[in-house]
């Protein structure tokens, strides 16, 4: 975020909220009878200000009564009970970003730990809403593979049989751009944040600009760890991507 809104990002709240969905509505009927999807945390997380808003969940219901709209979201936060009566009808999917708290303790600061994410997915599953979870940025470092291993263990004994159920996985290990790099440096200059180019490999994305990423080594025993954990534990999930 830092590399794209600036060195002091803010949040900001839409009031529209009639407005946007009525679009969303328009963009439903000119691509019926497909299925349209819509993401509801590109840039930002909207669990911290639904307290104040309350557009969350109004837009969990529209999408509810939505033949063809499908609406899904990703939250680092907890404060999920406004959201669990709401009249979802399975359109809406809830991810949840989790990591080890060995990542989340020295890079998530102001976050709920790990314990606390998997409590609030516990309870999203109670409430019958396809669950999702990204797991980034996976980091290599002394005892990770140890680290996502029990993380995988604990989310499936907190889960119980919700984890039988339509679950999907984000994977995205650790990159970083030069210029993210330097923006990392300038606002926080003691971070520890892995970032030694003479261990990663340089590869070319999408966009027009490379990023750091791990060696392909390094990126198989991720991706095998990854696979078998998940194998293990939610042997019915879907792997969306793993990168």
């Amino acid at each position: 975020m830092h590399t794209t809104l600036g060195n002091r990002p803010y949040l900001r709240i839409y009031v529209n909220v009639d407005e946007i969905l009525a679009k969303a509505e328009e963009y439903i009927k000119e691509k019926s009878p497909e299925i349209t999807l819509f993401e509801g945390a590109a840039t930002s997380d909207p669990i911290p200000v639904e307290k104040y808003s309350g557009s969350l969940k109004k837009a969990i219901e529209f999408f509810g009564k939505q033949e063809l709209g499908r609406f899904r979201f990703v939250t680092k936060y907890t404060e999920v009970d406004s959201l669990l009566d709401a009249d979802h009808r399975g359109h809406t999917r809830f991810r949840f970003s989790i990591n080890t708290q060995h990542v989340i303790k020295r890079y998530e600061h102001g976050t709920p730990g790990a314990e606390e994410r998997l409590e609030a997915a516990r309870k999203v599953a109670g409430a019958g809403y396809p669950l999702g979870f990204i797991i980034a940025p996976i980091i290599v470092y002394p005892g990770w593979e140890k680290d996502y291993g029990e993380l995988m263990e604990s989310l499936r004994e907190k889960l119980g049989p919700s984890a039988e159920s339509n679950i999907t996985f984000e994977l995205i290990s650790h990159r970083f751009t030069a210029r993210a790099k330097k923006r990392i440096l300038d606002i926080f200059p003691t971070s520890t944040l892995p970032m030694q180019e003479e261990e990663r490999k340089f590869k070319y994305g999408q966009f027009g600009y490379g990023k750091y990423v791990y060696p392909k080594e390094t990126m198989e025993e991720l991706k095998s760890l990854f696979i078998r954990e998940i194998d293990t534990y939610f042997p019915t999930a879907n792997i969306e991507y793993l990168v």
